[in-house]
C-alpha cells in the first residue's frame, strides 16, 4: 500500500504553504515546490477533504513465485492505464490482479496520545508498523494491516 495523492482543502493548502514558506525561508511557494517537497501529487477542492489516497494492488506477492512486487507507483499506473487486469511480477509472471484504493483523513482533530499496542507484525514479524489512528495500522514490510476496508471501489 503505497500513498499516490494529497487531496486538500484551500484552507488547508494555504496552511500548507504558509508553513512550508517559513521553514524554506523563501516568501512565494509554488504548487510545484509544494508537490515536490510532500513528494506526492497534490490537488485542491473547495470542500473540507483533507484525504491521503493510498493504493494497493492484491496479491502481492506474486501467487506464482512468491516475489514482491517492485516500483508499486510505476506498476499502478500501468495497472490503472492498460485496464487488462492483469499484474506482471519481477520475474515476468502475468497474473489476475485487483486494485484497492483507500482515502485517509490526515488532519484529525484528536488531541489525546495515540496507543500504539502493535510493536511488532503479527505476520512478518517487523518492527516496522505505521499507525495511521487509535486502531488503523499496517506493515510496510508485508500486506499485513488491521482490517482497513477500502472506502472506494475495487478495479477488476
Amino acid at each position: 500500500m503505497i500513498p499516490t495523492e494529497i487531496v486538500l482543502s484551500s484552507g488547508s493548502y494555504a496552511q500548507v504553504v504558509s508553513e512550508l514558506s517559513e521553514k524554506l525561508g523563501t516568501p512565494g511557494i509554488s504548487h510545484l515546490q509544494v508537490a515536490h517537497h510532500l513528494a506526492l501529487t497534490v490537488s485542491i477542492q473547495q470542500e473540507n477533504t483533507d484525504l491521503v489516497i493510498l493504493k494497493e494492488l492484491i496479491p502481492n506477492p506474486c501467487p506464482i513465485c512468491h516475489h514482491r512486487l517492485t516500483f508499486l507507483r510505476e506498476t499502478i499506473e500501468r495497472f490503472e492505464n492498460e485496464g487488462s487486469h492483469s499484474i506482471r511480477c519481477p520475474m515476468g509472471h502475468r497474473y489476475r490482479g485487483e486494485l484497492k484504493v483507500y482515502y485517509l483523513n490526515i488532519f484529525e482533530e484528536n488531541d489525546t496520545e495515540v496507543d500504539k499496542p502493535v510493536k511488532v507484525c503479527p505476520e512478518c514479524g517487523s518492527k516496522n508498523i505505521q499507525y495511521l489512528g487509535p486502531k488503523v495500522m499496517f506493515c510496510l514490510d508485508c500486506d499485513w494491516d488491521s482490517g482497513m476496508e477500502p472506502r472506494y471501489q475495487v478495479h477488476r
